[in-house]
């Protein structure tokens, strides 16, 4: 049974400031949970709420953790996972980040009381995942020579920011593609940048350059631009902003509006939801990949490669981690050889030494 917890703020650097259509992140903030057992056991789990992708502040995540979901944990048997789902539900409505790091630390428990991974308790066998790495936006000079390093590292795909001026854009991409040759996978990502017109005009020019696919060309709202797209163009079209949970899955899904779903466990929720948006995506066709935030550390990426290795992902942006400077512990998906993710044998999530300078107590019972 849950007999306390632990709720921390944590507090990392980028290595480079991050950019994208929506702003830039440098310095990330973000909440860690651990849940307690009588018998000296604890699960951990990270929310990372941002207000323009979750609808979540930090201050508000933090209060709803507190106030609401974590003392309605206590007494509770962690392995109950579907039945404490439909409750915390009931607690508050969306609260996506708050309810995946619930969702993580209640899984990461469960493993460690079963004493087996996280992903052999999810039904997975650990097949290492192969993750693209992402560049900002920045100058096409810039960018070309960001992908030509992380090829020499042995990159084998890279994930171009753009969605400002799609001319612009063009000459990103034409830059990158030029710097990492034809046998390397590019693909870029808009998020919500341009309009419809703009869109057009971008992949009608963009033909030559074998784009592994576009990630939400246009605001969330737009469904039916984002099916008239996908019907015009060849290249792939993938929702991120505009899949937050299974309701837009459903209604994208039964639209034929895009080829590929980007799932991110902070905008859906967690895995258990996560699990539900797969189902959809599988009965319809629709590729899947499994994505992140600019913030989320050792826990939130090594959550989402066991879910990207268990239902086998088309895609993987498995990099948030290894865009910081340093993670707020050492644990994390392993990473190596260079361009793949996959965890270890161990039970629960592979949370590591904890940085004591990176880490701040905010509440307990």
């Amino acid at each position: 049974m849950i007999s306390g917890w632990n709720l921390y703020q944590t507090r990392v650097k980028c290595k480079r400031p991050f950019a994208i259509a929506t702003g830039t992140q440098d310095e990330c903030s973000a909440l860690l949970v651990e849940l307690k057992t009588a018998d000296g056991l604890s699960g951990w789990g990270e929310g990372v709420p941002l207000p323009y992708l979750t609808g979540e502040t930090l201050t508000g995540c933090q209060a709803v953790l507190e106030q609401l979901f974590l003392p309605a944990l206590l007494g509770e048997d962690p392995r109950g996972l579907e039945g404490l789902r439909r409750k915390l539900n009931r607690l508050a409505v969306n609260q996506p980040a708050a309810r995946c790091a619930l969702d993580l630390a209640l899984i990461d428990l469960s493993s460690r009381l079963h004493n087996m991974p996280c992903w052999a308790l999810l039904g997975g066998s650990n097949q290492p995942v192969a993750t693209n790495y992402s560049i900002g936006l920045t100058s096409p000079e810039d960018a070309a020579q960001q992908a030509r390093s992380l090829v020499e590292q042995d990159f084998t795909c890279i994930k171009l920011k753009i969605g400002q001026d799609p001319d612009f854009d063009l000459d990103r991409c034409r830059a990158v593609r030029g710097a990492i040759g034809p046998e390397i996978g590019l693909r870029v990502d808009a998020n919500e940048g341009w309009t419809f017109l703009q869109a057009k005009r971008f992949l009608s020019r963009a033909e030559s350059l074998d784009l592994q696919l576009i990630e939400q060309p246009l605001v969330r709202s737009d469904f039916e631009g984002l099916k008239r797209l996908r019907a015009f163009s060849s290249t792939p079209i993938c929702a991120d902003e505009s899949l937050r949970g299974v309701q837009e899955a459903r209604r994208l899904a039964e639209m034929q509006a895009v080829d590929v779903f980007n799932i991110k466990l902070m905008k859906c929720g967690g895995i258990l939801e996560a699990r539900d948006i797969v189902a959809i995506a599988r009965a319809h066709g629709i590729d899947l990949m499994i994505g992140g935030m600019v913030g989320e550390s050792s826990i939130a990426v090594a959550a989402a490669t066991a879910v990207a290795s268990t239902w086998n992902f088309e895609y993987a942006d498995l990099d948030a981690d290894l865009l910081l400077r340093a993670n707020f512990s050492d644990g994390g998906a392993l990473h190596q050889p260079v361009g793949y993710r996959y965890l270890s044998e161990q039970p629960g999530w592979p949370v590591g030494q904890m940085h004591a300078e990176s880490i701040t107590l905010l509440a307990s019972c």
